[in-house]
């Protein structure tokens, strides 16, 4: 007997639409319903003030309802992104750790070419204060809006709705090659790589111990920006484990079997 073929994943089913903290039921709902607009699916709701099944949340997403009533519900962000081999912030404020923030327009073409080999979160912080620092951390690559500069503040499902436009408007124009994209290695194992990588850098001293996270929202930045394989995350954890080892005392063996001629390990 023939074996049937699962379906095909379209470029829309690798994006996952990820609500930290919403306080709106209405929200959650016109967000709904501005997925199953552009032809998105999967939504999910980091700690939710408010509950997906709210009265106002399914008369906000009307026909977007199937994708209101399969929402997911995490009770963090890093839970939320399991799964998930890149994580894209959004973001409408300035400052230090948002530098590396890019417009979504150019961003969009080329996260459609990543799609083709890795799912994708797009995540949008709660609607008064966005995504704190921490959340921030956990996303490879940040995108933001263009907006008027007198007041670039939009509503949550309103930003929902033109992230999932412009990545539409993509799919439709495929303007980069799906060949090209690297198949990367999954948030939390990039995250944790990050977290021994500054535990190692603190112990040779090249990180302040007063604000490590200065210098490492720069090598997140780096990171971002380029992408990590399963295989490179390895190699840079092992720098990383090789490095405190040897700040931790273990030059010194280091050392003493370099004089006796010994082969290193």
């Amino acid at each position: 007997m023939e074996k049937k073929r699962a379906p095909k994943m379209s470029a829309a089913d690798r994006f996952s639409f990820v609500l930290v903290r919403p306080k709106s039921p209405g929200n959650i709902g016109s967000a709904a319903r501005a997925l199953a607009n552009m032809g998105f699916d999967d939504l999910r709701l980091v700690a939710p003030e408010a509950s997906p099944a709210a009265r106002e949340a399914l008369a906000m997403a009307v026909h977007g309802r199937e994708v209101l009533e399969r929402a997911r519900v995490f009770a963090s962000l890093s839970q939320a992104l399991e799964g998930c081999t890149l994580s894209v912030g959004t973001t409408c404020r300035q400052g230090l750790y948002r530098a590396s923030v890019r417009p979504l327009r150019q961003s969009a073409g080329e996260l459609l070419a990543l799609s083709a080999t890795n799912r994708i979160a797009l995540v949008f912080g709660p609607e008064d204060t966005g995504l704190t620092n921490r959340e921030i951390k956990l996303c490879q690559q940040l995108v933001t809006i263009q907006t008027g500069p007198d007041y670039p503040s939009l509503n949550l499902s309103q930003a929902v709705l033109l992230v999932a436009y412009e990545l539409m408007m993509a799919m439709g124009e495929s303007a980069i090659a799906p060949s090209a994209a690297l198949e990367l290695a999954p948030v939390a194992d990039v995250d944790a790589m990050l977290e021994r990588m500054k535990d190692a850098l603190l112990a040779i001293g090249f990180l302040p111990e007063n604000n490590p996270e200065h210098i490492m929202f720069a090598l997140r930045a780096i990171f971002g920006r380029s992408g990590l394989t399963a295989r490179e995350v390895d190699i840079l954890s092992g720098i990383a484990s090789q490095a405190r080892w040897a700040a931790e005392g273990g030059y010194e063996t280091l050392l003493s079997k370099r004089r006796s001629g010994r082969k290193l390990k």
